[in-house]
């Protein structure tokens, strides 16, 4: 069974509380139509009196009090057109309707339809007519000073008298005495079931309104907690689908960064290694072509000075000793000529490798942060990267020249 079928829709706020006790209870009507509706049933149960006019005034408190009755009607039919539009004369309105009824029922006391007093009113009615039962109203809602009871029919003075006697009690023999006092206590007992139940009636209301608006409010709490946990979870779906593709991307660039640098790893140890070495062998040649100079110049100047030593003065030197001394020259400026070039070539193939291991990180760089996307780009470096490398021999090292090479070169022009 769901919530709204199990839980009845709680009765509004009443327009207004009016407590009659006794002559009819507690009356908290919610709308115009509720007070309409009562009204007319007093209106029908009391239409009677109007046609029970044969002369005379006693029943002017009854047509007064029906006057105020039928005034609260009219009041309660021109309301509702002031609902939206004169909020303010439509709330004056709503207390002048409790104001007439409380005039009517409480002030002149007209009797209630649901009262005892009111059923008695109706069978006596109904026995004797109208006209006679109006004298035995008029008894309880007497006519205001100046308006007197002018009985003229046997019937007629047995309504006034029936109503003084249902009044005063003046009837009441001792052998009654115990029906009235069980009449009495029920009436007691009636009067106050009314209020109790008015009392628990407006309270069980009031409690029926708080508990549909702290159920309305819960079923708003919940309908609004459901909708932001729903747009969380939408959103958390969202972010980790987006996390998860992100991290998918990242996954497949450092899987392709991991591929091309296992694929480049062993060009970068060859050109490490190659590099080491070359960086050996340049401290190697380059200190045998600096050392070998200081020993050459060491060595010429003593052949040199050991040549001039041997000539006498004012003589040639020999031409064996001047041959040996050219010789000479000639082999060590050729070695030390050649060691100067692989000092200079190991040098120039340290530096080549050098900057191919520089490359070689730098592309593994740019790659793991995916700024390689073109392909141009991309194999723009990888040329340069692996163009054919030089090895750093000169062409025209070898032995020295031959005297008929020299004597060609130097005839030319």
């Amino acid at each position: 069974m769901t919530e709204t079928a199990a839980t009845p829709k709680p009765r509004p706020e009443p327009l207004f509380t009016l407590d009659l006790k006794d002559n009819g209870g507690l009356f908290a009507p919610i709308s115009l139509a509720e007070i309409t509706s009562w009204i007319q049933k007093e209106q029908a149960f009391w239409d009677w009196v109007h046609r029970s006019n044969r002369g005379g005034n006693h029943d002017q408190g009854l047509r007064q009090a029906l006057s105020q009755l039928g005034q609260a009607s009219n009041t309660a039919n021109q309301a509702p057109q002031y609902k939206d539009s004169n909020p303010q004369h439509y709330n004056n309105q709503i207390q002048a309707i409790e104001s007439q009824l409380r005039e009517t029922y409480s002030r002149q006391g007209l009797p209630h339809s649901s009262t005892p007093l009111a059923a008695r009113i109706k069978a006596y009615k109904d026995a004797t007519g109208d006209h006679a039962a109006s004298f035995f109203a008029s008894v309880f809602v007497p006519p205001q000073p100046g308006h007197h009871f002018q009985p003229n029919e046997l019937a007629t003075w047995r309504g006034l008298v029936k109503g003084l006697i249902e009044k005063y009690g003046l009837a009441i023999a001792p052998q009654k005495g115990r029906k009235q006092s069980a009449e009495q206590s029920f009436e007691q007992l009636r009067v106050k079931a009314e209020d109790l139940v008015g009392e628990k009636s407006t309270a069980y209301d009031a409690l029926h309104r708080d508990y549909s608006a702290l159920a309305e409010s819960v079923r708003t709490t919940a309908s609004e907690q459901k909708t932001k946990f729903d747009d969380a979870q939408s959103q958390r779906d969202s972010s980790f689908e987006e996390l998860v593709a992100k991290h998918q991307d990242e996954m497949e660039a450092l899987r392709k960064t991991f591929r091309e640098e296992i694929a480049l790893r062993a060009p970068a140890t060859y050109w490490e290694t190659k590099r080491q070495t070359h960086e050996r062998m340049t401290k190697i040649t380059g200190g045998l072509s600096f050392g070998g100079i200081a020993v050459a110049a060491i060595v010429m100047g003593w052949l040199i000075h050991d040549l001039l030593r041997s000539v006498a003065p004012n003589t040639p030197p020999e031409a064996w000793r001047v041959a040996m001394l050219v010789l000479v020259g000639i082999f060590t400026v050729w070695g030390l000529r050649l060691v100067v070039r692989m000092f200079l070539s190991h040098l120039h193939l340290a530096t080549d490798a050098a900057e191919r291991v520089v490359m070689t990180h730098t592309y593994l760089s740019l790659m793991e942060g995916d700024q390689l996307t073109s392909k141009e780009d991309r194999q723009l470096i990888l040329q340069a990267l692996f163009r054919p490398a030089s090895d750093g021999i000169v062409k025209d090292e070898g032995v020295p020249f031959s005297l008929a090479e020299v004597l060609t070169r130097t005839g030319k022009p």
